[in-house]
């Protein structure tokens, strides 16, 4: 009988068996390898895909990732299973649930009305963070119909909103990105218009970008409206990957 386990990190697994799968992993991008060991004798490194059927049964399997943060899901036991379908296409299928394990993935939100200027809200990488955000979609609404802009810009606005990001898993690391607003000044130095488009009155919009923006330590991405009394809420999703 074949039976398919998770692993995060290190995994000793007690069971006869003959056949070994590693069915997907992902790392965060850093090397997804996996190391197996079957009673004490090493098996060599292992990549999603890959499988062996040794011709005895073993009865303790050991996982050591190469990457000690790496998270997958293996299948092993006695007899044997295939399938015609490519390997990565079981991958691409899985590739957002994997980044999500990974911790790799965040949300943030905020909201702020208008004064001397319009509201404006940005997810910032402080400088010095050692991430790059790459921010995938922008969902923002107001309280009366407005004309927004989404850019990119060298500076941080002036407030910090304490709690306002998540990691889309709830074990995983906080963010390095902040959620920022301001509305009363402008957006400051070299600032870069990414889109432009209409809200209507309390409804939201959503932008989703078909390539996410690279956000650099010491850049942002910001969204903000024209009416100078308009309320503006909006909500980031990004990914963080080490530098």
């Amino acid at each position: 009988m074949l039976q398919t386990l998770n692993f995060s990190g290190a995994r000793q697994v007690n069971a006869k068996a003959s056949f070994f799968r590693y069915e997907s992993g992902t790392a965060g991008g850093a090397d997804e390898s996996i190391r197996v060991r079957a009673d004490g004798n090493d098996l060599g490194t292992f990549l999603p895909g890959d499988y062996l059927k040794l011709p005895f049964e073993a009865s303790r399997w050991e996982l050591t990732p190469l990457t000690a943060s790496a998270v997958g899901v293996v299948r092993l036991g006695l007899g044997e299973v295939g399938s015609s379908r490519l390997v990565g296409n079981v991958r691409v299928i899985d590739g957002e649930r994997d980044k999500v394990a990974a911790g790799v993935c965040y949300r943030g939100s905020s909201a702020v009305a208008g004064a001397s200027n319009g509201p404006f809200i940005q997810v910032n990488n402080p400088p010095g963070s050692l991430f790059n955000l790459f921010v995938q979609a922008v969902r923002m609404g107001s309280l009366q119909a407005d004309s927004y802009g989404i850019g990119t810009s060298a500076s941080q606005l002036p407030n910090l909103v304490a709690g306002a990001t998540a990691n889309l898993n709830r074990s995983g690391p906080a963010s390095a990105g902040q959620i920022r607003t301001d509305n009363t000044g402008t957006v400051q130095t070299a600032t870069k218009q990414i889109a432009a488009g209409y809200v209507q009155a309390s409804s939201d919009s959503t932008i989703v970008f078909p390539r996410p923006l690279l956000i650099r330590p010491g850049e942002s991405a910001y969204c903000y409206l024209l009416g100078l009394t308009n309320n503006l809420r909006a909500t980031f999703e990004w990914e963080e990957w080490p530098i």
